[in-house]
């Protein structure tokens, strides 16, 4: 804004040195003569004191405050700048000091990594460990099972032969007069047997 003010001065200024005094006039009309007469310098200096005196003025009143605005901002921008700065000295110091933690922490990460590893292959031993005794057992179980198994079978293929066995040995022995004592005694026991009616 201001700046629009002193280009309309300087405007004004320049206009006024174009427009010559009323002294210059008459010396340059048609038929005068062209040489200069000593007090037509003295004209020529006082209009340019006087404009040179007015664009003085002009310039000072507001070239001041333009200027005075002008540094103002221009020390804004450097303590803006100083801030901005200082701003970035500490986040590089954060960002270093946080860098300086970072080998301490990767090594802590690694410590503990190893302490979960250890705890995790002494879990699995443990647990193949009862697995193991789990399955000895489950086999000693097994195998006395199947051991009572064979026993058994042993036992009632033996009894079975025995009883084949004996069977032939008594239809050996047997004979038709065996056998007719054998029924006479069995049908002795039924008719001295008390009947139940």
């Amino acid at each position: 804004m201001k700046l629009k003010k002193l280009f309309a001065c300087l405007l004004l200024g320049a206009a006024l040195m174009t427009v010559p005094l009323p002294a210059q006039e008459a010396s340059e009309r048609p038929g005068s003569e062209k040489t200069e007469k000593p007090s037509m310098e003295i004209w020529k200096w006082a209009n340019f004191a006087i404009l040179a005196g007015i664009l003085g003025y002009l310039i000072s009143k507001n070239m001041g405050p333009v200027l005075t605005a002008r540094s103002a901002e221009i020390l804004e921008g450097l303590e803006a700048g100083k801030r901005a700065k200082a701003d970035a000295d500490a986040r590089a110091v954060a960002v270093q000091a946080k860098l300086a933690g970072l080998d301490q922490a990767v090594a802590q990460m690694k410590a503990s990594a190893k302490e979960d590893q250890e705890r995790e292959v002494a879990r699995v031993q443990r647990d193949t460990a009862a697995e193991l005794q789990r399955i000895q057992q489950h086999a000693l179980v097994e195998i006395e099972s199947a051991g009572k198994l064979a026993r058994l079978e042993i036992r009632r293929a033996a009894a079975l032969a025995a009883i084949e066995l004996a069977e032939q040995k008594v239809r050996a022995r047997m004979n038709p007069d065996a056998q007719a004592a054998l029924l006479q005694n069995f049908v002795g026991e039924i008719a001295a047997a008390p009947h139940e009616s």
